[in-house]
């Protein structure tokens, strides 16, 4: 029976983030955490992401390093930062820890914007090219890079200022040992990491594109920002405040008993005081 409750916990998870999401954010964080940790981390990730971030935070401070450290390399470091800066600073230096270490620095950074302003949503896993590359060099960098969604790529210079972009079309046409600079396009719209949310969402550079480059206050290059992303996080702290019965409600409710049934079995039931 217990097999039986945890496929189908799986399969919900799976099949119904969201839904599995609403259901959880009203559970225990006991409860919740007990529940995460017996369902693969894949799956895991797909509620984590549809989760309120303080909601996470509460369960992350309960579940094994392991399992962190899993999660944290399953999911953009930006849902990292947004679900750290819930956690209290001695949770979030241990948890931190488990971050790569050649992530935790921009988590940080990520951390320290405050939550209503685009440098808590950028994405910072983004293939830039150095200026002073040639083309050759370049290309190295390019291989390297497993995925792509848009054919233009970022240069910045040493000071990891912005000089331009360049079409990867482009430098698969232009000869080996030409220098990156002489290709540059310098039309390259960005804003400030600490710009608010919602009036960067109604700019009409978005009629244009999907992404835009994000900068510190020494305009130095930090990451880029989605569209979509942007309109997931208003939508997210929309709900906070507004938390309405939906059709993911609703479907949680049918899978609700086996929820329930799956946390009485990992939670150990307390002594009694008698």
């Amino acid at each position: 029976m217990a097999n039986h409750n945890l496929k189908l916990t799986i399969h919900f998870f799976n099949e119904e983030p969201v839904a599995a999401a609403r259901k959880l954010d009203l559970m225990g964080s006991d409860s919740t955490a007990a529940i995460l940790q017996k369902v693969p981390i894949s799956v895991v990730s797909k509620v984590v992401y549809s989760m309120l971030p303080s909601a996470v935070a509460k369960v992350l401070v309960l579940t094994s390093d392991d399992f962190n450290r899993a999660l944290f390399q399953s999911i953009e470091l930006a849902d990292t930062a947004v679900i750290l800066r819930y956690v209290n600073n001695q949770d979030r230096k241990r948890l931190i820890e488990l971050i790569p270490k050649s992530r935790q620095a921009l988590c940080k950074l990520l951390i320290s914007y405050p939550e209503n302003t685009v440098g808590a949503l950028i994405e910072t896993n983004v293939l830039v090219i150095d200026s002073q590359m040639t083309v050759a060099e370049a290309m190295l960098r390019v291989k390297k890079q497993t995925y792509f969604d848009n054919h233009e790529v970022l240069i910045v210079n040493s000071k990891r200022k912005i000089v331009g972009k360049l079409s990867v079309f482009d430098l698969l046409r232009a000869p080996a040992s030409t220098p990156i600079s002489a290709l540059a396009s310098t039309s390259v719209f960005s804003v400030n990491g600490l710009s608010d949310v919602s009036t960067v969402l109604g700019m009409d550079i978005w009629q244009k594109t999907d992404s835009i480059s994000v900068v510190n206050r020494k305009q130095e290059f930090i990451g880029i920002l989605r569209h979509y992303e942007l309109r997931v996080s208003i939508a997210r702290n929309a709900k906070t405040t507004s938390n309405p019965q939906s059709v993911a409600w609703e479907v949680s409710q049918a899978y609700g008993s086996s929820l329930c049934s799956i946390s009485e079995l990992f939670i150990p039931p307390k002594e009694s005081t008698h």
